[in-house]
C-alpha cells in the first residue's frame, strides 16, 4: 500500500524525524556515561548491601573469587565490562544503571589497591605446612 500526496510525505518526515531522534538518544546515553561522575559512599552501599558484589569479590575487593584490585578499567570500559561480562563466571548485569556503576567504580577505586601476598599470610602458611607434614612430603 502506498500513501500519496502530502499526508504521505508527511508520515515519511515524521518517521525519519522520530528515527533520528531514536538513534540521537541512543548515541546521547553512551556518549553520557564518560561524563558520569561517581559517588564513593553510595558505591559502597550498592557493593555491599545493594548488588552484594562483594559476596563475589570480598568486602576488600580482592580478597574474593575475582581481584578488583588494582582496577584496571576506565570507568566506561568498567560499566560496558559489568553490563557485558563475556566471562562465564560473572553474568552480565545489563539492567544495572550506568550511574549506579559509576558509583560502584568511584568506591572501588576509593579502596587501597594493597593485599597481603599469599606467603605473608601466617595462618595460611601453617595450614599449609601442616597439610604438607599430613602427605609427608
Amino acid at each position: 500500500m502506498t500513501v500519496q500526496g502530502s499526508h504521505g510525505s508527511r508520515l515519511r518526515a515524521t518517521t525519519t524525524i522520530a528515527l533520528l531522534a531514536l538513534l540521537g538518544a541512543g548515541s546521547a546515553a553512551v556518549a553520557q556515561q564518560g561524563q558520569l561522575t561517581g559517588d564513593a559512599a553510595r558505591g559502597q552501599r550498592y557493593f555491599t548491601d545493594g548488588y552484594k558484589c562483594y559476596a563475589c569479590h570480598g568486602y576488600d575487593a580482592v580478597s574474593g573469587a575475582r581481584r578488583l584490585l588494582p582496577m584496571n578499567y576506565t570507568q566506561d570500559g568498567f560499566i560496558t565490562f559489568v553490563q557485558n561480562s563475556p566471562l562465564p563466571q560473572m553474568p552480565a548485569y545489563n539492567d544495572m544503571p550506568a550511574q549506579a556503576l559509576a558509583d560502584v567504580y568511584a568506591y572501588i577505586r576509593s579502596m587501597p589497591a594493597t593485599a597481603v601476598e599469599v606467603e605473608n599470610i601466617p595462618l595460611l602458611n601453617e595450614i599449609l605446612d601442616r597439610k604438607l607434614d599430613a602427605l609427608g612430603d
